[in-house]
């Protein structure tokens, strides 16, 4: 684990600039399911949607509210993903003129098991593999079953040195696959991202200069379902540890946009007995439209959990609640990564109406860092919310879902809802008064 402080409110902003400077210019595009159902409707200041649907000549009054009513609640029902496709790119040195071959899963595998000699016969390293033989087609999206290892039993090699015998593995309700290409990196990365430098301020000067002569990029992309502390998200970045690693490459994230080196990825991967989101979640300032001279928070890369991203707005420019902002926020990114998990049926769960969040699990989201978060013996240290699906934004994750953060529909639904002051005193609870 990082010795790394909470994210500071200065580097946020720099973050800030550089994503929404990077999404301008084009983001990367990425592969992921969209996790919530398409609303298509406006929604209003106070977290209510406008349907927009009107009657026609000859239609049912009746008919035409109804489908009114159903389109205005499709913004408050947030759907996780039951399956999830997440990639990460390593961007590999430059090697000669010709196209890199694309390595094959034995070699993959083969990588995997030096890393790990000794241990082949642990569940964890069978899992991963495993996902390394297994096809997204082949895994298929229709059936939640896929194939893992008996106790006990090693499974054999098949041709290329890829785990195959199916003798040796039982039915279990787990999703692991991967998808391995090598592609142009102008295809998944964009300029505009490698040359910024806040959005590669974790690189070496040399590292960051040899992003130029990167043209080729290993793309690892996993799918999994959010189950046992989304187990197939840390595999696939053991997996990418391993693959960067052996070849020299670089990591890039094309949800967060961020370009990073092995060392940082490592410190920064999830752990499953620490809970730490917030390595693995930034969240980032922009302005806000609804509220004139305030500033919105919003995450980045809650795809890789079956997640929508979070968005709160109605802050004001001051650097302590923007970082208490924050605080909440990861908490809510934790809480959130729990409720998403799929039931062994392997079919996606719906998000409460009223999401509980405690100061507790904001420090849990700083795995080890969390003792640096203020206290308030005094104050609750808890505050329940209310998710609710905006329209696109440019400057979003393509194809990705946000919501934003809003008091429950009792208070968020009503005419006079001021929702500035439910964030100050949401932030109050959680962490004490702000002068």
């Amino acid at each position: 684990m990082s010795a790394r402080r909470p994210a500071s409110v200065a580097a946020a902003l720099l973050l800030g600039i550089a994503l929404t400077l990077a999404c301008g210019r084009g983001g990367a595009p990425t592969s992921g399911e969209r996790p919530a159902a398409t609303a298509g409707a406006e929604a209003s200041p106070g977290g209510a949607a406008e349907a927009g649907v009107g009657s026609t000549t000859g239609e049912d009054p009746e008919a035409a509210a109804a489908e009114a009513a159903r389109r205005a609640e499709l913004p408050h029902q947030v759907v996780f993903a039951d399956r999830i496709l997440y990639p990460y790119v390593l961007l590999l040195p430059a090697a000669g003129e010709g196209k890199p071959a694309t390595p094959s899963r034995g070699e993959l595998q083969a990588e995997v098991q030096r890393v790990f000699a000794g241990k082949e016969g642990e569940p964890e390293v069978g899992r991963l593999l495993a996902m390394i033989g297994q096809a997204p087609s082949e895994a298929g999206a229709a059936s939640p079953t896929l194939l893992e290892p008996n106790a006990g039993d090693e499974a054999g090699a098949g041709e290329g040195g890829v785990v195959t015998d199916p003798s040796a593995y039982r039915p279990a309700r787990e999703l692991l696959a991967l998808h391995v290409e090598v592609i142009a990196a102008s295809e998944v990365v964009s300029q505009g991202a490698l040359e910024d430098p806040e959005l590669t301020r974790a690189l070496s000067p040399e590292d960051r200069a040899s992003l130029a002569g990167r043209r080729w990029a290993l793309v690892l992309r996993g799918e999994y379902r959010n189950q046992e502390g989304v187990r197939g998200l840390r595999l696939l970045q053991t997996l990418v540890r391993i693959a960067a690693s052996e070849r020299g490459a670089l990591i890039h994230d094309p949800d967060t946009l961020e370009t990073v080196d092995v060392a940082t990825f490592t410190a920064r991967r999830l752990l499953a007995s620490v809970g730490n989101i917030a390595d693995q979640i930034p969240v980032i300032p922009f302005p806000d439209p609804r509220h004139e001279g305030r500033l919105r928070l919003a995450t980045r890369g809650m795809r890789r959990f079956g997640s929508v991203d979070l968005e709160l707005d109605g802050l004001p420019p001051d650097p302590e609640r923007l970082q208490r902002a924050t605080f909440l926020l990861h908490g809510l990114a934790l809480a959130m990564a729990r409720l998403g998990e799929v039931d062994r049926s392997g079919f996606a769960v719906e998000a409460p109406d009223v999401i509980d969040v405690s100061a507790e699990l904001c420090r849990q989201a700083y795995g080890s860092r969390g003792g640096g978060l203020p206290r308030c013996r005094e104050c609750p240290e808890d505050a329940v919310i209310h998710l609710v699906e905006r329209p696109a934004e440019p400057q979003d994750p393509p194809g990705h879902v946000v919501a934003r953060v809003v008091a429950p529909r009792v208070e968020s639904d009503a005419a006079d809802y001021d929702h500035p002051a439910w964030v100050e005193a949401v932030l109050a609870r959680l962490f004490g008064s702000l002068k």
